[in-house]
C-alpha cells in the first residue's frame, strides 16, 4: 500500500511521516511510547539462534566479563552461552532478509526513500547485556519488541568526545556521560539521528530490540562504486582511443609519471562521467547492488492471471530514465515505467497490473521471477 505521508500516525507519537521528516530527521531525537502497541518478537530465541549458526547470516555476539572486559565474536556462532548466564548480547544483522515479519516491520518505515533505508538488525541480550555506550554514523530506530532495555543517551560534543577506548574490540566510548535516560518497554520505540551516543541494557531479565538502520554511504567510497561502473560496459565506448606518445622524449627520471598520462587519464574519467545518464546509471546500479551474503533461489516465470511480488531480498528503485533492480539497470518509459516504479514503491504489482504490461516488460519480469528475485503475488 502507499505510504500516507500527511496521515498522522502512532508509529511516530501522533505525528506524520512528513512532520517527522522536517522536525526530527537528522535533527533531534524522538521517544514515542507505544509506537507499536501489542508487538510481537518477529522470531524467538530459538530461531535466532539457527540464523545465528547460519553462514549466510551476518551475526556477533558481544559479552562483558568481569572487570569491564569486552569479547567480540563473529558469526557464524555454533553455540551460544546460556540463556541464564547475564551480560551477553547476540546482533543478527538483515533479519528483514530471512524472516517476513521482520520484513513487515521494517517496511512501515519506507517513507524514508529506499536508497537509505538498509536493515532491520536484532539484538537478543541476557540481563545485563548489551554493547556498552557507542555512536553510529546513521539514523537509527529502535523498537523494544520483548523484555526492558535501559537507554542512555547524549550527544557528541556535549556529553562525549567521540574518543573511543583503547584494546577494547568493540567501538566502546571512553568519556560517556548521559544527558537523558529512558526504560522502553515493549512496543516502544527510540529514534536517534547520527552523532547521539547510546548505551542499551537489558533490565530485569533478558530483551529484544529491533534496529532499523539505514545506510548513509561515504562520498569517497561512493565515488569510487560509481568509477568501476561508469567503465563497466562490456564493449569499448565509441569515440574511445588507446593512449599513444609519438613525441615521447628520452628522459633521465623513468619513476615520473608523463604529465601527458595523466592528462589523458583525467580526461577519460571525466568522458566516461560526461556519457548520456551515465551517472545516473552507476548510482542506480550502485544503490541496487545486493550485499555480499544476499542470494537468490533460482524460480519460475509469473503463472498467467497472477500479480508479482517483490522478494524481500530485492532492492529496486528508479530515476527519470531507468528502473534498477539488483544491481541491474534498464531503461523505461511510458506505461511500462509507470507500472515498473508502482512496483519498486509498492513491492507488488496486482494482477492486472501485470497484464498490462507490454511483451518486453512481461517478458522483463518473467526473467526476474526466473532469478528469483519476484515472486507471484
Amino acid at each position: 500500500m502507499p505510504i500516507a505521508i500527511a496521515e498522522k500516525t502512532p508509529l511516530l507519537g501522533g505525528l506524520s511521516p512528513a512532520q517527522f521528516m522536517k522536525r526530527h530527521w537528522q535533527k533531534q531525537p524522538l521517544l514515542v511510547r507505544q509506537a507499536l502497541p501489542g508487538v510481537r518478537p518477529p522470531i524467538d530465541r530459538a530461531g535466532l539462534a539457527r540464523l545465528a549458526a547460519s553462514d549466510e547470516v551476518e551475526s556477533r555476539l558481544v559479552s562483558q566479563q568481569a572487570g569491564d572486559r569486552w569479547t567480540l565474536r563473529q558469526g557464524p556462532i555454533a553455540k551460544l552461552p546460556a540463556w541464564s548466564r547475564p551480560r551477553w548480547t547476540l546482533l543478527v544483522q538483515g533479519l528483514d532478509m530471512h524472516v517476513p515479519a521482520a520484513h513487515e516491520l521494517l517496511s512501515r518505515f519506507r517513507f524514508v526513500p529506499e536508497a537509505r533505508l538498509d536493515d532491520l538488525m536484532l539484538s537478543y541480550a541476557s540481563e545485563g547485556g548489551g554493547v556498552g555506550p557507542h555512536f553510529d554514523s546513521y539514523d537509527v530506530f529502535l523498537i523494544q519488541v520483548s523484555g526492558k532495555r535501559h537507554w542512555r543517551i547524549g550527544r557528541l560534543g556535549v556529553s562525549t568526545t567521540g574518543a573511543q577506548r583503547e584494546g577494547v574490540p568493540l567501538k566502546v566510548l571512553a568519556d560517556f556521560e548521559p544527558e537523558q535516560e529512558f526504560v522502553l518497554e515493549p512496543g516502544d520505540m527510540l529514534y536517534l539521528p547520527p552523532g547521539w551516543a547510546h548505551d542499551g541494557v537489558a533490565v530485569g531479565g533478558d530483551c529484544m530490540t529491533a534496529s532499523v538502520g539505514f545506510r548513509s554511504p561515504w562520498r569517497s567510497e561512493l565515488a569510487n562504486e560509481m568509477l568501476v561502473r561508469l567503465t563497466d560496459d562490456e564493449e569499448a565506448p565509441r569515440g574511445d582511443k588507446m593512449y599513444v606518445d609519438p613525441r615521447q622524449a628520452a628522459t633521465d627520471e623513468p619513476g615520473r609519471i608523463p604529465e601527458a598520462l595523466l592528462a589523458f587519464a583525467r580526461e577519460a574519467v571525466l568522458k566516461a562521467a560526461a556519457q548520456p545518464l551515465a551517472l545516473e546509471r552507476a548510482l542506480g546500479e550502485a544503490l541496487t547492488e545486493p550485499k555480499p551474503r544476499v542470494f537468490f533461489e533460482p524460480g519460475q516465470a509469473l503463472p498467467k492471471g497472477q500479480g508479482a511480488h517483490l522478494v524481500a531480498r530485492t532492492r529496486m528503485m528508479y530515476d527519470a530514465a531507468h528502473v534498477f533492480i539488483n544491481g541491474a539497470s534498464f531503461r523505461a518509459g511510458g506505461r511500462d515505467a509507470t507500472l515498473m516504479r508502482r512496483l519498486a514503491d509498492q513491492r507488488s504489482l496486482a494482477a492486472a497490473d501485470v497484464a498490462r504490461l507490454s511483451e518486453g516488460a512481461r517478458d522483463l519480469l518473467d526473467q526476474w521471477a526466473e532469478d528469483g528475485w519476484v515472486e507471484p503475488a
